[in-house]
């Protein structure tokens, strides 16, 4: 054999050799990454057993998360949105029409009831100059200015300013007709504004339209806000949740927790062996991603809420959020 000759079988040799290398490593990585599987609920992988050793005969062992039955108190409600208005709020007319001379109040202003707020010149050319005060008829403050100095006026058409009372502010609602069985007096609400996303402000319904609105098939509703800290303006949007029902001393579930069985919805709730045990449920109110259970289970309950769609009754299963 010639040098050339072993210089080839040597280089074959040595990729071989390399080659098995690369093998034997790669099974040995596969080897711990099966053994090393230990996700929520994750099956058994192939000739293992979860919780036991690879080919025994121990029963399997899902990893699973739960939740312990506490009453809490669940609210139903409805969604809508609606303006800010103050409650009293009196536009304000002169005695005669005329143009309009001086204005005594800015936007804002916080007027008392007969006090000036501008004068109206009624004369024709040629006439004596005779100024006409016009003043407020309450307390509260200048939300509405539609004219400027040296326009004409009208006595009826629009008024030379609004005044408002902003320490009693209400909301200004529509309602959907489909929703008036909902709707009473006194009924409380929590409301929100963009600018204080951090703050839910109170209110109740003080005013039902007595007729509904034919155009639009909706009724005008009222809710009384309380302006703490004067932080609300009149003229802001605001987005209301409605109380519409509240159930105290309840068990919910989350939705997802839920299976559907033959007869009906059913969980899993872990035993004290450590066993998942199938327990039938009755539903009832299903609100923001909750669901009531009227009859199938107890305060103090471990309910499954995540790998129980890999159980079966009596299954073996490890709770991973235990405290």
């Amino acid at each position: 054999m010639t040098e050339k000759e072993k210089d080839k079988r040597s280089k074959l040799t040595g990729i071989i050799l390399i080659v098995l290398i690369v093998l034997a490593a790669a099974a040995i990585a596969f080897n711990v990454i099966v053994k090393d599987e230990t996700q929520v609920g994750a099956p058994p992988g192939p000739g293992r057993r979860p919780g036991g050793a690879e080919g025994s005969d121990e029963p399997a062992t899902y990893s699973v998360l739960v939740e312990t039955m506490t009453p809490s108190i669940m609210e139903n409600y409805l969604k809508f949105n609606g303006d800010v208005i103050a409650k009293t709020s009196v536009d304000i007319y002169p005695d005669t029409s005329g143009k309009l001379t001086k204005l005594s109040v800015e936007l804002g202003d916080w007027v008392s009831k007969g006090q000036v707020i501008a004068e109206v010149d009624p004369s024709l050319p040629g006439q004596v100059y005779s100024a006409n005060p016009v003043k407020s008829t309450i307390d509260g403050t200048i939300t509405n200015i539609p004219h400027k100095v040296g326009e004409t006026i009208s006595s009826t058409e629009v008024p030379v300013a609004t005044v408002g009372e902003l320490t009693d502010l209400q909301l200004d609602c529509y309602i959907s007709e489909k929703y008036m069985a909902n709707i009473k007096l006194g009924q409380r609400a929590e409301i929100s504004f963009e600018p204080y996303e951090d703050q839910i402000f109170s209110g109740l319904v003080v005013e039902i339209s007595p007729v509904l609105d034919s155009s639009s098939r909706t009724l005008e509703i009222k809710i009384s806000l309380g302006n703490r800290d004067n932080l609300i303006k009149s003229g802001m949007f605001g987005s209301i949740k409605l109380i519409t029902e509240t159930k105290e001393d309840v068990l919910t579930v989350p939705a997802e927790s839920l299976l559907e069985g033959d007869i009906g919805p059913f969980v899993y709730i872990v035993g004290s062996d450590n066993t998942a045990i199938l327990t039938n449920v009755e539903t009832g109110l299903e609100l923001d991603g909750r669901v009531e259970v009227t009859s199938g289970l107890s305060p103090g309950d471990k309910v499954i809420t995540r790998g129980q769609s890999m159980l079966q009754n009596g299954s073996t299963v490890k709770i991973a959020n235990q405290e």
